[in-house]
């Protein structure tokens, strides 16, 4: 019988926090991602895939979700951007194998800006 899966897990500076998740494909996945710097009021998400760059999926601000056009059939992004903010991956395939990472920001014209960025990987499975 052929089974596949989708794997996943996240990876913060200095701590690793393990979350394996199994599904089917057609299926949904979601990524989760929190931060606690006050000034940063957004969040983004980005895939790199072993074979590419990063490629941006769209971003989450003041509880608005803004995916790039070519992906807003096949993600779902939620949160506030100040504090959190999710990823969800409609009809998982094999082209879903990637490593997914999100990143915190401050949207100013004036300053320069730092980021914060968590790695998740999911990597779909064929038996």
């Amino acid at each position: 019988i052929d089974s596949q899966c989708i794997c996943l897990f996240s990876l913060i500076t200095a701590a690793c926090f393990g979350k394996t998740v199994f599904q089917s494909p057609d299926l949904s996945a979601e990524l989760a991602c929190e931060h606690n710097i006050p000034s940063y009021t957004r969040i983004f998400w980005y895939k790199q895939t072993l074979s590419h760059d990063l490629t941006l999926l769209g971003y989450t601000w003041n509880k608005n979700s803004v995916p790039e056009d070519n992906f807003n059939k096949k993600i779902k992004l939620d949160g506030d951007g100040a504090k959190n903010g999710s990823l969800k991956i409609l009809q998982l395939e094999a082209s879903d194998s990637a490593m997914y990472y999100c990143a915190a920001s401050f949207h100013s014209v004036m300053s320069s800006h730092a980021t914060l960025q968590k790695a998740l990987k999911a990597a779909v499975l064929h038996n």
